[in-house]
């Protein structure tokens, strides 16, 4: 049987790293439909329609990218991964201790290459309303995986639209491995 698995494209490369070799047929939506909870629950509630037996789809989503999200799992009989967003997917409980250091925002390299389309074309913010939201932040960690390259361009250009300081933390995909493991099980 075909295991197969419903995401959000943010953590693609990850996500086909972990899985490589293994039997799941993976279907991603695009990046940043969180940033309207009505139409990240049509593409889903879409996208489940189009993959078949509910029985055998699984949801790489967090429990909080959308309100919904468990319910909207339970009400089609799937499961859905046990982690809040993508970034408690890669950091698991390092994510607390991480946040006890300092008020953090994160990203992934998927967020670096998608910022743009997120904050500027979906949330329509322009560089106030950046200095606005980031300014909360005194740090920006993004989390790297060593399979998606971080240029060091997009890095600059990222910070310039949230002025807040970029720092990059090595981290691995156990803690991805095990949440897909479990929801593939």
């Amino acid at each position: 049987m075909v295991q197969k698995l419903l995401c959000c494209e943010i953590l693609r490369n990850e996500i086909e790293q972990v899985l490589q070799g293994k039997n799941v047929e993976i279907k991603y939506l695009e990046a940043g439909l969180h940033t309207d909870f009505k139409k990240l629950a049509n593409a889903i509630d879409n996208a489940l329609d189009s993959m078949g037996n509910s029985a055998e789809i699984s949801l790489g989503y967090g429990t909080m990218c959308h309100p919904d999200m468990e319910t909207m799992a339970c009400a089609k009989g799937i499961k859905v991964m046990q982690s809040k967003n993508c970034i408690e997917m890669l950091l698991g409980d390092k994510l607390s201790e991480l946040d006890a250091e300092s008020r953090t925002f994160y990203l992934t390299g998927g967020w670096l290459e998608n910022w743009r389309k997120i904050f500027v074309d979906q949330l329509k913010w322009d560089k106030v309303d950046a200095r606005q939201n980031f300014g909360f932040y005194e740090r920006i960690l993004l989390l790297d995986t060593g399979i998606v390259p971080i240029d060091d361009e997009k890095i600059l250009e990222f910070f310039d639209y949230a002025e807040v300081p970029i720092e990059i933390l090595p981290v691995d995909l156990s803690n991805l491995e095990k949440l897909l493991s479990t929801a593939l099980d």
